[in-house]
């Protein structure tokens, strides 16, 4: 009798505690993850850190968190271990009651890109491990990589001459809504030119001499369409890049600068679009669309932004690899009706151009060994 007694009490207990187990194990349990920044570049050491918080009486002898990771965000530990294009993050807890445990991770933000944890799962069990619990927990931990600006020394001859066909474009434009004096009229002159007040006034003809274009604007068209049957993703990779030192340096040196792609938004599905504008916040959002340009989707037709550009008034500079018969009649249409133009083709040392270089076409040579060298063809927009 006594034998039985003892075992009828432990089947109790066992299922009291399983019991007990399946209704509250997650009662008071959260669990948080969480960058060290929001915002890195290329080549960045930030950390990953969980906080998990048991807030009630029952322990969790065990507790399981797994969530999934791009395999571009590389942790120090795990370095050399192989992977496909997204893994699972696991980590193993033993909390006690009423305890908080927070655990970090180095990783290193290998490629540019925009990196969501939405969601993880929470394993648990009871104290005999005859239950597996699970609770699918939401969380919003966000980071955002830039693009790597390329060596500002490598740039530096592209950026004098970009400079100096800028000042060119904007002193051989002139402003009709600003004059800076007013002269003698001579021949040759514009007659709307003439200033018919001053001219009353000193009984001369006299003339207005107009200001050079105030506004010196940067519009950058980035294309990343397909620039052969396979395609290298350094080289894309490359375009995005001088695209972000471009556009840091011209805003640093107080122009203002727009950005165009078809690239499209790994977050939107749109291609990048920016408004021309100046400052560190408008430097900040064009780096944050860079980065959140999303190679795998198909790309939209190049055409359709750079027919659009008829202003006179930018300096348009496109960057594109493909360098096919047609963008090269679009651009060389821009050069034809007056545009400032100039164009930067990234390209492997192998890579033969259908285009000669001049003034406004200029080659960059891409180091594949300095980057991903995967390859993969792109799907035609």
């Amino acid at each position: 009798m006594t034998i039985l007694s003892m075992l009828l009490l432990v089947l109790f207990l066992l299922w009291l505690q399983r019991f007990i187990y399946r209704r509250y194990w997650n009662s008071g349990l959260t669990m948080q993850i969480s960058f060290s920044q929001r915002n890195a570049h290329e080549g960045d050491t930030l950390t990953l850190s969980e906080k998990v918080t048991n807030r009630k009486l029952l322990p969790l002898p065990w507790l399981m968190a797994r969530f999934q990771l791009s395999r571009n965000l590389v942790f120090t530990e795990h370095e050399h271990s192989v992977v496909t294009d997204a893994y699972y993050q696991t980590d193993v807890f033993s909390v006690n009651m009423y305890q908080r445990i927070t655990r970090s991770q180095d990783f290193i933000c290998a490629k540019r890109g925009y990196y969501r944890i939405k969601s993880m799962d929470l394993v648990s069990s009871n104290i005999f491990i005859s239950d597996k619990l699970v609770m699918h927990v939401p969380c919003e931990a966000e980071l955002t990589v830039y693009p790597k600006l390329v060596d500002m020394q490598a740039l530096d001859v592209f950026f004098r001459k970009l400079y100096g066909n800028m000042e060119v474009h904007r002193f051989t434009n002139q402003d009709p809504f600003a004059y800076r004096s007013i002269r003698e009229y001579a021949a040759g002159d514009d007659f709307r030119s003439i200033n018919f007040k001053a001219t009353a006034k000193t009984g001369t003809l006299m003339a207005n001499v107009n200001s050079a274009t105030a506004s010196q604007e940067l519009v950058i068209l980035l294309n990343l369409e397909e620039y052969s049957e396979w395609s290298v993703d350094a080289v894309y990779e490359e375009s995005i890049r001088i695209a972000a030192a471009v556009a840091e340096n011209a805003i640093t040196a107080g122009l203002s600068v727009a950005l165009y792609s078809n690239g499209r938004d790994a977050v939107t599905n749109s291609p990048l679009a920016e408004l021309a504008g100046s400052g560190d916040m408008h430097l900040g959002s064009l780096l944050e669309k860079l980065a959140r340009i999303d190679l795998a989707q198909p790309c939209s037709n190049i055409h359709d932004i750079m027919l659009p550009c008829t202003a006179a008034e930018p300096y348009y500079l496109l960057i594109s690899s493909n360098h096919g018969k047609d963008i090269a009649t679009t651009y060389n249409s821009m050069i034809e009706r007056g545009l400032a133009a100039q164009w930067i083709i990234p390209a492997l040392a192998d890579d033969k151009l259908s285009v000669d270089e001049n003034s406004t076409i200029t080659r960059w040579e891409v180091k594949p060994h300095e980057h991903t060298t995967s390859f993969y063809t792109k799907t035609a927009g």
